[in-house]
């Protein structure tokens, strides 16, 4: 076998590993908290797909020799043979790798449909509840507080609510931020480089500092002139000056935002009445 064909076969029966690989990366984006991707050159990543493209292929001849021999016995049941069956494609393989036997068209095939149906298995174990079950209490990303106040909040119905005081613009006075983490985007050591919130409220907020005619009074933050931004805003690490994170059930959210929509419907229904009874 030349070098071309033999990084092929290798490309092949890694591809189970790097099917699962992708479909991790895939599911980071799917948290709502993206962190770089899990990329093939790493020790770490080279590991994983290794096993798991191991353990696929175990899965799979394990299967695959099964369903030969339910075949075989079938036959010998009704009496009668099936016929001549095609190798078992993971022998076919193993006799191509040694130079051992020369494959047939339909045993290439064979074997192909048995890869591509080990890359489906692996992608369905990733993307699997299951796998998020077990894994549940365990931050398998290294997201850190993400992990705890975002992730496993929304695996379990919550919404993350944040509250972003931005660096002060002029004194004792800055911009905030108050709506629903829509994305969170961490650097290679987890810091955090950017943060989403879907229809967020804006407001002006002010640091009281201890006064002189006012001794006892305690450092606080007051906040001013609320307003509606709606949309999507991006705030980036560096105008960020904290982040308050608070988890409510979706279903609160709703009720909430139901309640809403019908107190903006009731004046619009009440000055109809009153413009017809005229």
């Amino acid at each position: 076998m030349n070098f071309t064909l033999a990084l092929l076969a290798g490309l092949v029966l890694l591809l189970p590993g790097i099917t699962a690989l992708v479909s991790w990366n895939f599911q980071n984006v799917h948290h709502g908290a993206k962190r770089p991707e899990l990329q093939l050159t790493s020790v770490t990543a080279l590991f994983v797909a290794l096993g798991i493209a191991l353990v696929m292929h175990i899965l799979g001849y394990g299967l695959v020799s099964l369903g030969w021999a339910a075949a075989a016995q079938l036959g010998d049941s009704l009496g009668h043979s099936l016929g001549p069956l095609i190798q078992n494609p993971y022998d076919m393989a193993v006799g191509l790798a040694l130079g051992a036997s020369k494959p047939s068209t339909t045993s290439i095939f064979a074997f192909a449909m048995s890869v591509l149906f080990e890359c489906l298995l692996a992608w369905q174990l990733v993307t699997s509840q299951g796998l998020d079950i077990v894994f549940d209490e365990f931050d398998v990303r290294s997201q850190g507080w993400v992990f705890q106040h975002v992730v496993r909040p929304l695996r379990h119905g919550y919404k993350p609510i944040a509250y972003i005081l931005t660096n002060t613009l002029h004194g004792e006075y800055g911009i905030g931020y108050q709506g629903v983490v829509a994305d969170i985007r961490q650097g290679d050591n987890g810091e955090l480089k950017s943060i989403s919130l879907a229809d967020p409220e804006r407001f002006v907020y002010q640091v009281v500092h201890t006064k002189a005619d006012e001794p006892d009074l305690i450092p606080h933050i007051e906040t001013h002139d609320r307003d509606w931004v709606g949309g999507v805003v991006v705030l980036e690490s560096a105008v960020i000056l904290n982040i308050v994170i608070q988890n409510i059930p979706e279903i609160v959210i709703d009720e909430v935002e139901h309640e809403a929509n019908e107190d903006e419907e009731s004046p619009a229904s009440a000055t109809g009445g009153q413009d017809d009874g005229a």
